[in-house]
């Protein structure tokens, strides 16, 4: 199913993924696209850090483009002058990335520490994931934050 389809269905991929993952003792899955290279997670986007060079899949490896993978986009500019490499991510360099983070709604920016029960980096959660981290809770959570359009007030 294209991901690139935000509809209830589409879901079910992601839903037997993570199911399937659970079954074999992960925490969650990484999913591949239908030409072998890394998509994304179950429901949200992935970065990848190797030699300070912050990485995603592009828009055209079959996955969401999604609001928070565009907000970090920006963040990582804007906020920490580096531009992310937007291309396609062999499997094998999930094993010698520096740092691994999922980004969503729900997952915000969610480190991944180990795949495959392999140490991502040293295993905690590296620099620039917790500088973006950081970016992204200051943009989404003050109000004195740039981009005041990303936010909608709620009120009592």
């Amino acid at each position: 199913m294209p991901a690139r389809v935000k509809a209830a269905a589409n879901y079910q991929n992601s839903r037997l993924a993570l199911l399937q993952a659970k079954t074999d003792g992960y925490d969650d899955a990484i999913l591949l696209n239908s030409d072998g290279s890394v998509a994304e997670g179950p429901g949200y986007t992935i970065f990848l850090v190797r030699d300070h060079q912050p990485m995603t899949p592009p828009v055209t490896s079959n996955i969401l483009e999604g609001v928070t993978r565009a907000t970090l986009l920006t963040l990582f500019r804007e906020s920490l002058g580096v531009e992310v490499e937007q291309r396609e991510i062999d499997r094998t360099e999930l094993y010698v990335a520096d740092e691994a983070f999922f980004a969503g709604t729900a997952a915000e920016v969610t480190p991944i520490l180990s795949i495959d029960r392999h140490p991502v980096g040293d295993g905690t959660m590296g620099p620039l994931t917790a500088k973006v981290r950081e970016a992204y809770f200051h943009a989404v959570r003050t109000g004195s934050a740039p981009h005041p359009e990303w936010r909608t007030p709620v009120y009592a």
